[in-house]
């Protein structure tokens, strides 16, 4: 949960920054948030060694930093999958790799409830806590953390347009948790209690839905692992999706990490929110190897009319039938909702 301030919307991925506030009979429960990171490693490749060696490097120096230094860090999940057979030296490698980073397990302390007056020199004070989350959390079942990464042995994917659909419902967060909490030896690494947890809370909060209640909002965001986002990228996803899933929920979207700012809107001019909706970068910076220099060159690069593949995000209300989301691969986006948009005036892709 983002660390509310009085008038709050409970965005949920856990309790892992504060406990929600309580439903009463007399006041309706908050809508939430739900935001899930795939990751994908090496799937249907696990023999390829040298393969999986360059891609380890290219996750810790790219993809591993990004997402840990996410001013959002804390109130997402992070599923990175891999082959089940991915071998034994490189699994290690990579389960190692996020542990001494401190992304396993998400600390929680009394440091997560700071005042607005403590959180002067923020980013400051940021890479220190990060220090001491790394050092506080070298243990997946931290009994005072929070699971919020995961290794997985599967080569199945809930958001890959191009992915396997034996096994899965694809963007139906409750499915993929029961997947998981179920067949526990796919959970090569993480905090397996945190995902039990997440699924009681939406299953108790399913049977709780009402028509004149907003219903909580999931988000599913693509990041290959040998890719890297924008810092700030996933708390523009959530603000975002506050903005048109809740209207009235939304007022602004505050530069500290961690902070959405409440109150109830009236709007002048009826709206209707999305069903569900896509969300992919307009710009984004290509490496290349280049002779002429040691480190390679970056371009700069813009698009107008494809989606490039970090960052590609679907979003959908909650109580919605995820198989009524079209699973688009990231060069047919734009052109395919365009096209809906033309034909239906409804959904459409925006740029994040």
């Amino acid at each position: 949960t983002i660390r509310p301030p009085s008038q709050s919307l409970s965005v949920e991925r856990s309790r892992s920054r504060s406990t929600s506030r309580s439903t009463s009979p007399s006041r309706p429960r908050d809508p939430r948030l739900i935001h899930v990171l795939e990751t994908r490693f090496m799937q249907n490749q696990p023999d390829l060694l040298r393969l999986a060696r360059a891609r380890l490097r290219l996750f810790r120096t790219v993809c591993l930093p990004s997402v840990r230094r996410q001013t959002a860090w804390g109130d997402f999940l992070w599923i990175i999958r891999t082959d089940p057979a991915l071998d034994a030296a490189i699994r290690t490698e990579l389960i190692e790799m996020l542990r001494a980073s401190g992304s396993l397990v998400y600390a929680t302390t009394k440091e997560d409830e700071r005042s607005e007056e403590e959180e002067q020199g923020e980013e400051q004070e940021q890479e220190q806590e990060q220090a001491k989350q790394t050092k506080r959390s070298d243990n997946d079942n931290d009994k005072n953390g929070v699971g919020i990464t995961y290794l997985v042995g599967s080569n199945d994917n809930y958001i890959s347009a191009n992915a396997t659909l034996s096994n899965v419902r694809p963007f139906d967060v409750r499915h993929m948790l029961s997947a998981l909490t179920s067949h526990p030896p796919s959970v090569l690494a993480g905090k397996l209690s945190s995902l039990r947890e997440l699924l009681d809370e939406l299953t108790i909060a399913g049977t709780q839905n009402q028509p004149s209640h907003p219903p909580n909002v999931v988000l599913w965001t693509r990041l290959d692992a040998d890719d890297g986002l924008h810092v700030r990228y996933l708390e523009h996803l959530q603000s975002q999706a506050v903005r048109y899933f809740l209207p009235d929920y939304y007022s602004s979207f505050d530069s500290r990490p961690g902070r959405i700012l409440l109150r109830n809107d009236a709007r002048a001019v009826p709206y209707r929110p999305p069903r569900w909706t896509y969300w992919c970068a307009g710009t984004n910076v290509d490496w290349f190897l280049d002779a002429r220099r040691s480190r390679g060159a970056v371009y700069p690069v813009e698009h107008t009319n494809v989606c490039v593949t970090p960052g590609v995000t679907v979003a959908l209300a909650d109580d919605a039938d995820p198989g009524t989301v079209p699973r688009l691969d990231h060069d047919v986006i734009v052109s395919y909702l365009r096209g809906k948009k033309e034909g239906e005036g409804e959904e459409e892709a925006e740029e994040a």
